[in-house]
This record gives C-alpha cells, structure tokens and sequence, in this order.
C-alpha cells in the first residue's frame, strides 16, 4: 500500500469534505500511474481516503462519458462545461501525452450511518 499526496483547490476540498466529491480525476502523470485499489491518499495533508478503484481513460472527454459528472464535480456542471473545467486546469497537451485517470475514494474515519 503506497500513499498519495493530492492537493485540491479549496472549491473542490469542500466537496470532498462534504463526502458528495467521490471521484478525483487527474492528468495520469508518471508518478500517479501506479496508484491502485487499496492505496491511500492523503488531500491537502488534511483528509485521508482510500482508493477504491482506478480507471484509465486516454481523454477527459472520454471521462466524462462513462463517469457521473455528479460524483467529479457535484455542482453538476453541464458535459461541456465540465469538460472546459479540465482544460483550465490541465493543457491539452498533457492530457493527450499522459492520459487521465479517474480515482474513485472514500473518507476515512466517518462513522458510518
């Protein structure tokens, strides 16, 4: 079990604190390439979750086709603009040279209900 050190901008660490952010997406950088089920990630040195699936896409577009946007971004922006948030975070060229992969988490530590 390895753990990952994210960090998250303050919109999207409040989504993730109010448990309705399920699943991070993120250019496939080489240093992210080898997270698995049962890894641990640690958000902002604050939250700590743990992987609980790990899927490969080669676009954000694709992503989003096959993942609930709800779970992404749960402000449920439109596909498009969805889609626009990716590319104001991460240059296409990046996403096209490493692919992008989608983490499915969950909190640590929460009483469940």
């Amino acid at each position: 079990m390895r753990v990952y050190r994210l960090y998250l901008r303050d919109e999207y660490l409040e989504m993730v604190k109010s448990g309705k952010k399920k699943i991070e997406v993120r250019v496939a950088y080489p240093q992210l390439r080898g997270i698995k089920k049962g890894d641990k990630i640690i958000f902002n040195d604050m939250i700590p979750a743990e992987v609980i699936d790990v899927k490969r896409y080669e676009t954000f577009r694709q992503v989003l086709r096959e993942e609930p946007i709800e779970k992404i971004f749960p402000d449920e922006p439109s596909f498009e603009r969805a889609l626009r948030r990716f590319h104001n975070m991460y240059p296409k060229w990046k996403e096209y040279r490493y692919g992008v992969i989608a983490i499915k988490f969950r909190i640590l530590g929460r009483e469940r209900k």
